[in-house]
């Protein structure tokens, strides 16, 4: 619920302007759904941290705009001003790969170049993001620590794809040196017929 107070400290937003600007800004480490947010913002107004208005548009539904209230900044500062708590982290590929004696090394490449791909794909939406949206916002008090934010991401992604490069090398030993293992069970089993 703080990421919601937190953007609503910035400024006035619909929920379907913060998943927006969830996606756009915080979405490289922290993520919310509308499934999320619509029932966060019910129990953010029940608690008065946050104060809503109906919003008239001309041609389009209308649409109710939230606004952090005192009470909600007092919260949120008083969230930021907790230590954050250690997280452990979960990653489908590592589990993988701590198993992947058991399958050909082959699939796991296929694995490691797909979130390479990803994260290369990723690591440039950073980079636009920092260009564009950091820099169009300097004149925000928050703007040099989105920027901070942005940067972690950035090299959080470019220390992502030095493993998946070095992972890969690693993973193309480990094939060829099954299929050596294959080619020579296969001569065997020729040369035993």
């Amino acid at each position: 619920m703080e990421v919601l107070l937190g953007l609503l400290s910035i400024e006035r937003m619909s929920g379907y302007d913060l998943g927006q600007t969830i996606r756009a800004s915080v979405g490289h480490f922290w993520n919310e759904s509308y499934g999320q947010i619509y029932p966060n913002l019910k129990k953010l107004a029940a608690g008065e941290f946050v104060s809503s208005k109906l919003e008239r548009q001309e041609g389009r539904p209308d649409r109710q705009v939230y606004s952090i209230t005192r009470k909600g900044r007092e919260r949120l500062i008083k969230w930021l001003a907790v230590p954050p708590q250690p997280e452990i982290p979960r990653n489908e590929l590592l589990l993988k790969l701590f198993f992947g004696e058991q399958v050909p090394a082959q699939i796991l490449i296929g694995y490691v170049e797909h979130m390479a791909g990803q994260h290369s794909a990723f690591l440039e939406i950073l980079k636009q993001a920092e260009q564009q949206g950091i820099d169009a916002n300097a004149k925000y008090p928050g703007a040099p620590y989105w920027q901070m934010a942005v940067r972690f991401g950035q090299m959080e992604m470019q220390a992502h794809l030095a493993w998946a490069e070095e992972t890969l090398a690693e993973l193309n030993k480990l094939a060829r040196k099954q299929r050596s293992h294959a080619d020579i069970r296969k001569g065997k089993n020729h040369a035993g017929k």
